[in-house]
């Protein structure tokens, strides 16, 4: 779509209304997909960050409610499974927003918990290269940029909302931190107990 198209949207009120309608019976029903699909609609059309923030907010408290019933079911994500899918996505955003603002350990915790409730291996393994950043306090640009593969992003519809490529020097990176980033794992270790 142009950025005109986008802007008929925005002055058409019958479709304002139905995303307005939209919004309101994903909140009701929970429903992450049909909550991320009003957010990505939101993004798209330039609307308010108040309205971003309140689709964002109920996104949050609802993956983090199926977290804790996964984890207490001691349950893990399936990726196959389009809600866990965007329940992943909904913690994984938080962490690198976390990240981002240089909460290492709310991040690594974060990337922690990926690790261990994904039943994906290529999540899994994309979470260490993340958890060891944090864990060692690296800036977050100095992690993309330094580590993440941006030229080859991993555009598939399941992994697309995930870094999950990254360059060479990770392996390097990796081999560097192994004690930072083993310490991180028997924290999880010892919160499994």
């Amino acid at each position: 779509m142009q950025t005109g198209e986008f802007e008929d949207l925005k002055k058409n009120p019958e479709f304002m209304m139905e995303l307005a309608n939209k919004e309101e019976k994903a909140v009701k029903a929970k429903d992450i997909v049909g909550m991320y699909d009003v957010l990505d609609t939101s993004v798209m059309l330039d609307l308010s960050s108040e309205r971003l923030d309140r689709i964002y907010t109920e996104i949050l408290q609802t993956v983090f409610d199926r977290l804790a019933e996964k984890l207490s079911a001691q349950e893990f994500f399936d990726i196959g499974d389009k809600r866990d899918l965007y329940t992943m996505r909904g913690i994984y955003e938080h962490g690198i927003e976390r990240y981002s603002d240089n909460d290492f350990k709310g991040a690594k915790e974060i990337f922690l918990i990926l690790h261990h409730t994904a039943n994906d291996e290529t999540i899994s393994k994309a979470m260490m290269p993340h958890i060891a950043a944090a864990a060692s306090q690296m800036k977050f640009d100095d992690f993309i940029d330094e580590l993440v593969d941006v030229d080859n992003p991993n555009q598939s519809e399941t992994y697309g909302f995930f870094l999950t490529n990254f360059k060479p020097s990770v392996e390097g990176f990796m081999k560097e931190k192994s004690e930072v980033l083993q310490g991180a794992l028997n924290e999880l270790e010892t919160l499994k107990k």
